[in-house]
């Protein structure tokens, strides 16, 4: 009997991450994000965001969930994801260390931050999306991912499980 993707994801959570490495869609940073400055990127015109341990990003199709884990892989030296719509656009990431970085990635088990455009989410259900964030949780490091719909539902479970993440929506 084959397994289902919700299956093969709960099975080997880091592989699923390396994966999405492969794919542009997660980067293992050597530092911690305390902040994200935007200015003419994608549609921020100017962005600020305070980053916790633990943030999802959440908003509708089109509001920029993308753009900012683009733009932090980008100034990351990961990969250059994203064009400024403007001549004149900044993209400035800000360690929790108070230093600016712009180059370092390293492999996944020296990380100190994972930044990923999650589709997780809408694969797993309830509960096996509450492993997955566990997992994460786990590795002690920092985590920024998006999210596009959220139930009431997984909403309380979040809240429930992880206190101090930072909800961080987008219009």
């Amino acid at each position: 009997m084959a397994l289902s993707m919700a299956e093969l994801i709960c099975m080997d959570f880091n592989r699923h991450l390396k994966e999405m490495e492969k794919q542009g869609r997660c980067v293992f940073l050597p530092f911690e994000i305390q902040s994200l400055h935007l200015k003419n990127i994608g549609k921020f015109i100017e962005k600020n965001i305070e980053f916790n341990k633990f943030n999802i990003i959440q908003g509708h199709i089109g509001s920029g969930k993308t753009t900012i884990i683009k733009s932090i892989a980008g100034i990351s030296g990961a990969q250059s994801l994203l064009k400024s719509e403007q001549n004149n656009g900044e993209i400035n990431v800000t360690a929790s260390d108070g230093r600016r970085h712009h180059q370092d990635i390293c492999e996944a088990g020296d990380a100190q931050c994972i930044v990923l455009d999650d589709d997780v989410g809408e694969v797993l259900d309830s509960s096996h999306y509450a492993r997955f964030l566990n997992y994460l949780r786990d590795l002690n490091v920092q985590v920024i991912l998006t999210r596009g719909n959220m139930t009431d539902e997984l909403n309380g479970l979040i809240n429930r499980t992880f206190p101090d993440c930072r909800f961080i929506r987008l219009n």
